[in-house]
């Protein structure tokens, strides 16, 4: 895995501390975090840490430095680094982008929550920073990435030979079972967080009709929802689309959830439509895989199976228990192969899973079971 080295920036000495802490709190184990509260502290240090990805308070981007605004500067001093901003308006967004950044989230006002905000940073980051970051990562890998500042990171860093080669797979395909006098399936529901976009991608890809609908909640910003559909369209053979409320679940297709939007579904119908609209976080997140379950289990009963991927905390986990309760079959990630065995694991541990599969296995238990 090639390590993360997150650099953040922001002017508020309190703010970044805390900045800081829920990242290294959140990110892979072996992640690196360096700050800096001034353009040009921050001129100073990233050229000895060497980021793979810049988190930055937006607002600095326009401030000088030798008579260039920061965020422009920062963008052609290095290229391949992604930069992800942050800001209190709305209407920073598009600025961002003109300045280039890769992305912007909006900071939540005075005693708003900050727990999504900083899920979602994460999430932006790991995507951000793509496949090479984290497809190798396991449940072990995850929690507690150091921070550092520039002497001890200078210290600590040896150089490395490069790891071992990865033994090869074993050539045994895990047990898949077919749940007996299964009701016929027309429905798909799916779950993930931080990994999921990768996890996700990497079942959707593997997919072929005829197969039922697909409804996927992933946790995402706006934004970001919208960039995943379109690039998984481009890499399907499903046609692959960010939802809208009053979607038509058409087989061969994915929908996915926007952004601080709860997607559920209703009954039109033999068909299913779709519902998103905001709504009152659950387990700190919206759109919640909780919400999608629970709507699923009493619209479809048990003609939907539902799927729950790698993610941070519990959501998913009730409602792919009322699932269960109801016929439907269900299926959970297993803890080697996904980013953060979390959402899998406490979904297992009150039962909602029927079976654990590793990631690659999981297309061919759709097709098996669908069929």
């Amino acid at each position: 895995m090639r390590d993360l080295r997150v650099f953040a920036i922001d002017n508020s000495i309190t703010f970044q501390n805390t900045l800081v802490q829920e990242l290294s709190r959140r990110l892979p184990s072996g992640s690196l975090v360096e700050h800096a509260a001034k353009p040009a502290e921050a001129m100073d240090k990233l050229p000895i840490f060497k980021p793979t990805i810049i988190v930055m308070n937006f607002a600095l981007g326009s401030l000088l430095v030798n008579q260039e605004k920061f965020l422009p500067l920062l963008v052609k001093k290095y290229p391949q680094v992604p930069i992800v901003t942050y800001g209190i308006l709305e209407s920073g967004q598009k600025a961002a982008m003109i300045l280039g950044a890769s992305h912007y989230l909006k900071k939540p006002s005075i005693g708003q929550p900050m727990e999504p905000f900083y899920e979602n940073l994460v999430s932006a980051l790991l995507v951000s920073q793509g496949k090479n970051s984290t497809a190798s990562l396991s449940s072990a890998d995850i929690g507690g990435g150091a921070v550092v500042t520039r002497e001890i990171w200078r210290a600590s860093r040896p150089a490395q030979p490069p790891p071992p080669p990865k033994p090869a797979p074993s050539p045994m395909e895990p047990m898949i079972n077919v749940p007996q006098n299964a009701a016929h399936i027309d429905l798909i529901a799916m779950g993930a967080s931080t990994g999921g976009t990768e996890a996700l991608s990497a079942i959707i890809t593997k997919l072929e009709p005829p197969l039922p609908g697909i409804v996927i909640v992933q946790h995402i910003p706006p934004m970001f929802s919208k960039l995943f559909s379109e690039r998984l369209n481009t890499e399907s053979k499903l046609t692959v689309k960010e939802a809208v409320s009053g979607d038509v679940v058409l087989p061969n297709h994915v929908y996915i959830a926007p952004g601080a939007k709860h997607m559920t579904i209703s009954r039109m119908g033999t068909r299913y439509m779709l519902e998103c609209k905001p709504g009152p976080p659950v387990h700190s997140v919206c759109p919640s895989v909780d919400v999608l379950f629970d709507s699923v289990a009493d619209i479809a009963g048990n003609h939907a199976m539902g799927i729950i991927l790698t993610g941070i905390g519990k959501d998913g986990a009730a409602g792919l228990l009322k699932m269960r309760n109801l016929g439907s079959p269900t299926i959970g990630q297993d803890a080697a192969s996904s980013t953060v065995y979390g959402m899998p694991k406490a979904a297992f541990e009150i039962g909602a899973v029927q079976q654990q599969l590793p990631l690659l296995s999981i297309p061919q238990a759709i097709y098996k079971i669908v069929r």
